[in-house]
């Protein structure tokens, strides 16, 4: 019966390939494990050296560690950039008009604001239709730079003529 087995060349080979893959994984566990325990005595040569120097308390570091929450992921970290920055010092509010967050109209429904381009105008100052329906040449072109709009954009897109028609809806 097992010379039988053996007189077939299929399964010869499949042996053959069988004790060249357990070679091949046990030459790859020997090698895994010879470079890992190098990486291993090197970080607790740093934890020594930590712990001979100051104490090492990790759940009071980690309570510390904290992602900064960017414009791209949605945070107002870049806004408030601007606004620091530049300190709207040209747009002159007190002919816009000012408002709030607790006075804010939903500058989405104007075609050409997302909620990316929202957030920038709410962190210039600008909450509401009516503030957009005063703006001059002068304040859409300040805004534009504030906000990194394309040029010429707020114009095409009639954002004037659109919060006209929205304030007279409300």
């Amino acid at each position: 019966m097992l010379s039988t087995l053996f007189s077939n060349q299929n399964v010869y080979h499949l042996l053959e390939l069988f004790f060249w893959l357990l070679g091949a994984f046990l030459i790859g566990l020997f090698f895994g494990r010879l470079i890992g325990s190098k990486k291993t005595n090197n970080t607790s040569a740093v934890f020594q050296n930590n712990i001979e120097g100051e104490s090492l308390d990790l759940t009071h570091d980690i309570s510390k560690i904290r992602a900064k929450k960017t414009f791209e992921r949605g945070g107002l970290e870049t806004v408030k950039t601007v606004i620091i920055s530049d300190e709207n010092s040209e747009l002159n509010f007190d002919r816009i008009g000012r408002a709030s967050l607790e006075t804010k109209d939903d500058l989405g429904k104007i075609k050409g604001i997302g909620p990316a381009i929202e957030e920038k105008l709410n962190g210039i100052g600008i909450f509401t239709f009516k503030q957009i329906t005063h703006l001059t040449d002068k304040d859409i072109a300040k805004i534009t730079d504030l906000i990194e709009f394309p040029s010429g954009r707020i114009e095409r897109d009639k954002w004037i003529e659109q919060a006209t028609a929205l304030t007279t809806k409300n």
